[in-house]
């Protein structure tokens, strides 16, 4: 006899990445991203394209952690 047995692991995995396609799909992310693009671009920061993603994604996901209630990541 088998018994299905659910990875908690899992679960949460994919309710991070539903919440982050989420984001990463907003109107908010992407004008907030290429707003950091422009500003780390005109800085010559290393990696600007990708340094401005990351922190545009942190910055949303932080805000939306802090506000509570469904939009929180974890």
């Amino acid at each position: 006899m088998v018994i299905a047995v659910s990875d908690s692991r899992e679960g949460e995995m994919k309710k991070v990445v539903d919440q982050v396609a989420e984001v990463c799909l907003s109107k908010e992310f992407n004008d907030l991203r290429k707003e950091l693009e422009n500003v780390y671009l005109k800085d010559e920061i290393d990696n600007a394209l990708l340094t401005a993603f990351q922190d545009a994604l942190y910055s949303i996901l932080t805000e939306r952690e802090e506000l509570g209630g469904e939009k929180h990541i974890y």
